[in-house]
């Protein structure tokens, strides 16, 4: 944000934002997200923001204003769709490009959490761009009708990283007045879908570290989606034989280690299904290769200002919905986003979806920017992340960084005890 100027563009997608919130310390003061977006306007960089109903969001869209943002608010969803859950940032700069896709929303009240963004840069960030710019799009038509999502994409490079983006969109209710959303008609459940059949590919190892970690129900098919128009034409479905659950028991009982972290079932914060949860852990049970399934130990924390009760952060809470796959063989495999396994981010059959947006990505380079040189990105990304859930224990821990050591040897170490102290618990049925 602060490298924007004239003519370089930034737009916000999210879930929830909180414009006032204390952003960084980095430049010596304490300055919140409403200084950069100020600077970044008075260089005449174009900031564009945009939010949802739920989370004050009409409230949060008036105080960008004030800062000369445009911001609007999308509701485009149909009835018994919760919310869009998207979280994304795109920044256009003359020089380069750059996408932030994951799970983090600009918001307060979450320090201490487990969370994960990838920036992605260059022509991947324009691609992705498309996703957001259609959004904002179908709220505030483009003047003379010139869509940013048809801008051509610059020349592909020697990029070091193949990405691949998917989303979850419900389809268009029967009752379309007053509807503005021209895409995703049909509904869109390409996040499902990849991630189907990455499980299914699975050879050696999953990890997951997730927020919710629960059954999802039954499976979409091409004739079951709630609502769309009729004949509905669902060729984003993926050919899979079953629920992502039974497709992790097939792994599971074929060799593939998983290993999962996730928020704690009994809160803080409180999941919204404890017994789906429950449901998953007994599904996932194998005597000759029993899953690691984790979850954090989080605590409520209350913070006063000169002796005023302002807010509980939840310690600890893991809020991550990232996947890593095979990251030991020759074809790893990582999936970041924004939505949680179950079911109101990833299918439309009971009740109709959230809005998601991910990221799956394949990697040519080893891992020497994250720490640990000759072996896969997605393994040093793994470690890196085990590393810093240990550090919020222990803030001088450093994950030895081992090529030669084995996965087991890896969970051993994760799971070694802090000051005498497991740092998880074992999820139970």
């Amino acid at each position: 944000m602060s490298q924007a100027n004239e003519n370089d563009e930034i737009l916000f997608v999210g879930w929830q934002f909180h414009v006032h919130l204390f952003f960084t310390g980095k430049f010596g003061s304490n300055q919140d997200f409403a200084t950069f977006l100020q600077a970044a306007r008075a260089r005449k960089a174009r900031v564009r923001l945009l939010a949802i109903p739920l989370n004050r969001g009409a409230e949060q869209v008036a105080e960008a204003k004030d800062l000369k943002v445009e911001a609007l608010i999308d509701d485009q969803l149909p009835a018994g769709a919760s919310s869009h859950h998207q979280k994304a940032v795109f920044v256009g700069l003359k020089s380069s490009s750059h996408l932030f896709i994951g799970g983090i929303d600009v918001a307060r009240e979450r320090g201490g959490w487990f969370d994960v963004q990838v920036e992605i840069i260059g022509r991947g960030a324009d691609l992705g761009r498309k996703t957001l710019e259609e959004r904002w799009e179908s709220v505030k038509p483009p003047l003379g009708g010139v869509s940013a999502t048809q801008r051509p994409l610059p020349k592909p490079s020697a990029d070091a990283h193949q990405v691949q983006f998917v989303r979850t969109y419900p389809p268009f209710p029967k009752d379309t007045t007053g509807w503005k959303r021209t895409y995703a008609k049909d509904g869109e459940h390409t996040y499902y879908s990849l991630l189907c059949h990455a499980i299914a590919n699975a050879k050696e190892s999953i990890y997951l570290e997730e927020q919710f970690f629960q059954t999802m129900g039954p499976a979409p098919t091409r004739n079951n989606p709630v609502g769309g128009s009729s004949p509905r034409r669902r060729s984003d479905v993926p050919d899979v034989p079953d629920t992502i659950e039974r497709l992790l028991v097939d792994r599971v009982a074929n060799g593939v280690k998983l290993v999962v972290v996730a928020a704690n079932s009994a809160g803080p914060p409180r999941l919204p299904d404890p017994k789906a949860r429950s449901a998953l852990v007994k599904m996932l049970a194998n005597l000759k290769n029993p899953p690691v399934l984790l979850q954090t130990k989080s605590r409520a924390e209350k913070v006063f200002h000169e002796g005023q009760f302002v807010t509980t952060l939840f310690k600890d809470f893991v809020h991550s919905k990232t996947w890593i796959f095979d990251d030991r063989g020759e074809d790893p495999f990582v999936l970041v986003g924004s939505a949680n396994l179950w079911p109101q981010s990833l299918v439309s059959v009971s009740t109709p979806a959230e809005s998601e947006f991910g990221v799956g990505f394949a990697s040519k380079v080893d891992g020497t920017s994250l720490g640990f040189p000759k072996v896969s990105f997605a393994r040093a990304m793994r470690i890196k992340m085990w590393e810093r859930l240990r550090q919020s224990k222990d803030p001088n821990y450093t994950f030895p960084r081992n090529a030669s050591a084995s996965l087991e040897d890896e969970i051993a170490e994760l799971r070694k005890p802090i000051g005498g102290v497991d740092p998880f618990e074992e999820m139970k049925p």
